[in-house]
């Protein structure tokens, strides 16, 4: 610290050259105030009409990008030559991205990141840097022409892992985040990114993919296509995305026995297929009879509390909102044979997807048609989930009593006394509350949170 402001001291003094000399001396040695000497080694050779070195003046710049001086960090990459700049274009890049995104310039941003990419593919250098991908996923995760140029270069890189992972979700995102109008030319655009690659191993069934499903059935090689996409997807969205192209090629009969195959996949998910493709729903669900339709309203429960319960260690309650197609997937659950185990997952779908009243019609149907205990409470446990969702503490009550009589692990005991205790909470009931979870510590002294939510119960 002392030389730092001898130096200062002999700047005053207008020694610029004495100081150049003893910073080029200090600069050779390592130092915990090389920020410092490095701004003030700028300054001198400044004030002597010379240029300090690109490689020193890039990382005062670095230095002066982590204390957020980008307009600093600007004034001295305006120092170098067009040919330096090409020379240390990541570096400099990296810094003006960082004043971007410090300064919240997301056009900009988006900007120099588009640049970035391009420059990498005129000049053929496969390199994308982590903390481009990095920004590209923070800010533009779902831009389409920002991932296509990713994958060209990680292509370029022959990165084939990263370009498969980059494939998939542009797909996917052709299906779930456009418009019909552009799926085909953007899935054009994936495809001839693809064919530009060499090499392409597993990649080429992806490129297969996206030029049938934009241009359909040209060769009657297509049709091995196809069946090598079969085989080769495993994954629940991308068996869809074929059903969805044998739909369109009116490959029926293929159709149909290729459904059966999706439904026994361990992530079927009926509501995906209802947002997305409902107009393959049919493969998966049989039309009900005519003469098993009825026309009368399934009314809804009045499931309203008199009352607000507050208490600081009450878990956050979700705020229900009406849905226009319940009905529909009432009549669905009501009219069609499944499985107790398939009435769960669509519990389970219905649930992610936020829409508890359905999820309880699939798991009242699970526990009416269970055939053993653990059935019963598997689907019981769904109920109870649903049943707080929608705020009906007392038919959450109801239900964990019930499922208590039929549980026989310590797990299922502590699992619904711990629902009990919960309802207990919320519907302000706190010394039953208290007693319930002094039950659950005597049988498990760590289960859950049962110690501190008594805890907090104590100090009330």
């Amino acid at each position: 610290m002392e030389s730092i402001i001898q130096l200062r001291q002999m700047m005053a003094e207008q020694k610029y050259f004495e100081v150049q000399r003893l910073i080029e001396v200090q600069l050779t040695l390592k130092s915990d105030n090389r920020h410092e000497l490095l701004s003030l080694y700028f300054d001198s050779l400044q004030a002597q009409q010379k240029k300090i070195p690109t490689v020193l003046l890039l990382e005062l710049a670095e230095f002066e990008s982590e204390s957020h001086h980008h307009e600093l960090v600007l004034q001295y990459l305006a120092e170098i030559s067009t040919d330096l700049s090409q020379k240390y274009f990541i570096r400099i890049q990296k810094l003006i991205i960082a004043a971007a995104e410090d300064k919240g310039q997301m056009d900009q941003l988006y900007t120099l990141l588009n640049a970035f990419l391009i420059h990498q593919f005129e000049k053929q250098i496969p390199l994308v840097p982590d903390w481009i991908s990095e920004k590209i996923e923070k800010y533009f995760k779902n831009d389409f022409i920002l991932k296509l140029k990713e994958l060209a270069l990680s292509l370029l890189l022959n990165n084939f892992s990263k370009a498969e992972i980059l494939t998939r979700d542009l797909i996917t995102s052709c299906i779930e985040k456009s418009s019909p109008k552009g799926t085909a030319s953007k899935l054009l655009s994936i495809g001839e990114v693809l064919r530009s690659g060499e090499n392409k191993a597993q990649l080429e069934i992806y490129q297969n993919f996206c030029f049938i499903s934009a241009e359909g059935i040209s060769e009657k090689s297509d049709y091995k296509k196809i069946v090598e996409m079969i085989i080769y997807f495993d994954d629940f969205k991308f068996k869809v995305l074929i059903l969805n192209l044998m739909h369109q090629l009116k490959l029926k009969n293929s159709s149909i026995e290729y459904s059966s195959a999706i439904r026994l996949n361990p992530n079927y998910d009926f509501v995906y297929l209802d947002k997305y493709f409902s107009h393959l729903k049919s493969y998966f669900v049989q039309p009900a009879k005519k003469n098993k339709i009825i026309t009368s309203e399934i009314m809804t429960p009045e499931l309203e509390l008199s009352g607000k319960v507050q208490s600081e260690i009450m878990s956050p309650v979700l705020d229900v909102e009406e849905y226009e197609d319940e009905q529909r997937y009432f009549n669905l659950i009501k009219y069609q044979s499944y499985t107790t185990d398939q009435l769960c997952d669509l519990a389970v779908s219905f649930l992610q997807s936020e829409m508890p009243r359905v999820a309880l019609k699939a798991s009242e149907q699970a526990i009416k048609q269970s055939e053993n205990d653990k059935d019963y409470l598997k689907g019981s446990y769904l109920k109870l989930t649903c049943l707080l969702l929608l705020k009906d503490f007392r038919s959450a009550l109801d239900t964990c009593l019930e499922a208590i009589s039929k549980a026989t692990t310590k797990d299922d005991v502590l699992s619904f006394l711990y629902g009990q205790a919960e309802i207990y909470i919320r519907l302000n009931q706190m010394k039953d509350a208290r007693k319930i979870l002094s039950k659950i510590l005597s049988i498990d002294s760590k289960y859950r949170l049962a110690k501190e939510r008594l805890d907090k119960l104590n100090e009330i």
